[in-house]
């Protein structure tokens, strides 16, 4: 099964990979868990990074700059999971959150591999 999982953090908080400490221990994670084949892909992003959004609406695509102020949470990264069932998929989120130490929240979503390109 693959999931994507995307962490998030409230938007007037600290981001979670701020201290060096954290991302040394996400670091070390993120290599354990690509080494065992359960970790296909992941990246982080901040609060300075680019967000935008396009809308498709009355056969028109829409493109809005943010950052949105109604959002009440930041996007802090991703994850793509290969594993073998839902369980694992907590298990290693779990594992993520334990070390970003942080107050944050993961959404799952199970996804399906596109065909070979």
């Amino acid at each position: 099964m693959r999931f994507v999982s995307i962490v998030t953090f409230s938007r007037n908080g600290e981001h979670p990979h701020e201290s060096p400490e954290t991302a040394q221990r996400m670091e070390k994670l993120v290599k354990t868990l690509h080494a065992q084949g359960v970790l296909v892909d992941t990246g982080g992003r901040d609060n300075a990074m680019m967000e935008l959004s396009v809308t498709r609406k009355s056969g028109r695509n829409i493109v809005t700059d943010g950052p949105f102020a109604e959002s009440k949470e930041a996007v802090g990264g991703y994850a793509v999971l290969e594993v073998k069932d839902r369980d694992q998929a907590i298990a290693v989120t779990n594992r993520f959150l334990d070390t970003l130490g942080a107050d944050a929240t993961c959404y799952l979503h199970e996804v399906f591999p596109a065909p070979e390109l």
